[in-house]
């Protein structure tokens, strides 16, 4: 399975988008910032599209890809697969890594066809979508849109819950609630500290 060559992709960018300008008009795709659109009819290209839709992915995301962790070179449903596994007690302590959200690759495998590419939201081979949501700058790809996926870029990060929904805090230095808009008690990077609790982070 080797690694096909495509366009590359800007390594920043302003917002998370759809990679679905060629197709036709038709029903919604969600990206979490705008709204594209796909051909609904009985089309091919449609059908291709939407492919699998729901049929993959882990106990974490519904996705048509998976991921080869940079930093041991294995393949994953996702990032929190990776770290599930490599950071386990069963691991002997000298070899436990995780792979924080920033340092994700850019090599995903689609899983209906096999073929290694670069990040990108529709597979270059068999062009299925690999994810109905893709974030291009947390390289994020999932095809439950129920969950209202946004990029929010001051934080950024991926978060779900609908943008119409929350505010981002400067001070806090994360997104809440708007119904807490009024009401919360400003903290000054609130979320950028560990759990008590868990000791993860807490974005």
């Amino acid at each position: 399975m080797g690694a096909v060559q495509l366009e590359s992709v800007a390594a920043q960018h302003a917002h998370a988008k759809l990679n679905v300008d060629s197709l036709p008009q038709g029903p919604s795709l969600f990206d979490g910032n705008d709204t594209a659109r796909i051909d609904g009819s009985k089309s091919d290209e449609y059908e291709r599209f939407e492919k699998g839709l729901m049929q993959y992915g882990c106990a974490h995301y519904r996705r048509r890809c998976r991921i080869r962790a940079p930093c041991c070179n294995e393949i994953f449903d996702c990032r929190h697969c990776h770290n599930e596994s490599k950071n386990s007690i069963k691991i002997d302590t000298a070899r436990r890594h995780e792979l924080p959200r920033h340092e994700l690759q850019q090599q995903v495998i689609c899983s209906l066809c096999g073929t290694e590419q670069e990040v990108r939201q529709t597979c270059i081979s068999c062009g299925v979508c690999m994810g109905k949501y893709f974030c291009e700058v947390c390289k994020l790809f999932d095809d439950d849109v129920s969950k209202e996926q946004y990029h929010c870029h001051v934080c950024g990060i991926c978060r779900i819950g609908g943008r119409e929904n929350f505010f981002h805090c400067s001070k806090c230095g994360c997104c809440y609630s708007k119904v807490l808009k009024n009401s919360h008690a400003c903290v000054e990077g609130a979320m950028h500290h560990d759990c008590p609790i868990c000791f993860e982070v807490l974005v």
